[in-house]
């Protein structure tokens, strides 16, 4: 279900080397910080090996 609420505007304050990150993830999808995280935050997770092992027991 969708909501129709505007988007919220947060300031998150974070280390140097996390803004380093940031910024190289931005210039090499070419787009800005907030773009490398909305990229961070949307790409799917990576299974690991536990993870199928976990599924193959319990699936």
């Amino acid at each position: 279900m969708m909501s129709d609420q505007p988007a919220a505007s947060r300031t998150v304050e974070v280390d140097t080397d996390v803004y380093d990150v940031l910024e190289r993830t931005a210039a090499s999808r070419g787009t800005d910080i907030n773009g490398a995280l909305r990229y961070l935050i949307e790409v799917p997770t990576p299974r690991t090996d536990s993870d199928d092992r976990a599924e193959d027991i319990y699936g």
